[in-house]
């Protein structure tokens, strides 16, 4: 089955401070902050995302073991670390109410990783300033307005070291805030948030994000479900054996050159899904049931279907796809095409989701056929 959307309607989407018209509403909030250098770092999971609603919505106390663990997208997010000791211990530390933040979106790899905490509004913002500057945090570099600090960039202080306090670690070292709009963003040094201040286009404004979130949008009606938790993948989670750096050069290409570099780099992959631009793979519960949406852009519906092909044969041979259901589906969006595929579990045992930990489990081993490039199914 093949759908068209419009991309200029969801774009409108990224910026509008409405009601929530989609399951997507908080992932494009984050995305619309995050710059669109991001999709030119050199990893599989280039951007990482957690409602904090939608996974707390998973218990109805404190998060159980299986709600922890379901947590595999996010768990390198420095923020959400300290979690494991409890809500309300975190909650002290970061001198906000965990449930007052709307969530966390993350980019870069550790000690760089740039953090985003999603707050429900501005005032929200105000206040938890107010309330760092209360601690330890003073102003930093007055060529940067309004950036916070509680040390220097990359110095230790084991004695000021806590595990249970996001703004500080198990080592003590100094974080660098500063607002932007609703949300706060949170890094290792000044020199990360001075480029972070800088205008400039936003990953809002990428065709490839365009595409896949409409497809999450698709795959994902509010009135049915909530997307928990999202990670942005480049063409390096499913190419082993080429240079990562050639491979998001070529995927930064106009559509057509990047199909055709693309392709000959995997020419010799073998078995799999033909290459994409980038994609999103999310976390999801629907009708109250676990599940995972996959959306992967390609230039064209065409070259979806294919994908959508190979991914259905890949997913056959999965352990997870004996109690679950598989639906697969090409959506045209203006430029694009996306490849959206949900996988649902037939019920909840608990607060865990068995399809995404398989797949997780299957990445880390890097053994994961479903997403795999290839030439052929």
């Amino acid at each position: 089955m093949r759908m068209t959307v419009c991309a200029l309607g969801l774009m409108m989407g990224f910026t509008s401070s409405a009601l929530a018209l989609n399951s997507t509403e908080n992932l494009q909030q984050a995305l619309a902050q995050i710059p669109q250098t991001a999709l030119s770092n050199p990893d599989a999971m280039q951007i990482t995302f957690v409602d904090i609603k939608a996974w707390r919505g998973l218990d109805e106390a404190a998060p159980s073991a299986d709600a922890m663990r379901r947590l595999a997208l996010v768990q390198q997010i420095p923020a959400l670390q300290p979690i494991g000791y409890g809500l309300d211990e975190w909650s002290s530390h970061a001198k906000i109410a965990f449930d007052d933040v709307a969530y966390f979106a993350a980019f870069g790899q550790a000690p760089g990783t740039v953090t985003y905490w999603g707050l429900k509004d501005q005032a929200s913002v105000s206040q938890l300033l107010e309330s760092l500057k209360s601690s330890d945090f003073a102003a930093g570099d007055p060529a940067i307005p309004g950036l916070l600090q509680n040390g220097e960039a990359g110095k230790m202080d084991l004695s000021k070291a806590n595990a249970k306090d996001p703004w500080r670690g198990t080592m003590g070292t100094a974080r660098f805030v500063l607002p932007l709009g609703q949300a706060l963003v949170d890094t290792a040094s000044a020199d990360a948030i001075k480029q972070l201040a800088q205008p400039g286009p936003s990953l809002a404004e990428s065709d490839v994000i365009l595409t896949v979130i409409a497809g999450l949008n698709h795959a994902v009606a509010p009135d049915e479900g909530a997307i928990v938790q999202a990670a942005v993948i480049s063409p390096i989670l499913g190419a082993e054996g080429i240079d990562p750096e050639k491979l998001l050069a070529a995927a930064a290409l106009d559509h057509d050159a990047a199909r055709q570099q693309l392709e000959a780099m995997v020419k010799e992959q073998g078995r799999g899904l033909p290459p994409y631009l980038g994609g999103i793979i999310a976390d999801a519960q629907i009708k109250a049931a676990p599940a995972v949406a996959i959306a992967l852009a390609y230039p064209d519906c065409q070259t979806a279907d294919k994908a959508l092909e190979a991914i259905k044969s890949a997913w056959g041979e999965m352990k997870a796809a004996q109690n679950a259901q598989f639906s697969g589906e090409s959506l045209a969006a203006d430029k694009l095409c996306a490849a959206v595929v949900t996988l649902t579990a037939a019920k909840a045992d608990n607060a865990g989701n068995s399809l995404l930990s398989e797949i997780m489990d299957r990445y880390m081993q890097r053994d994961l056929p479903l997403l795999r490039i290839g030439t052929s199914l």
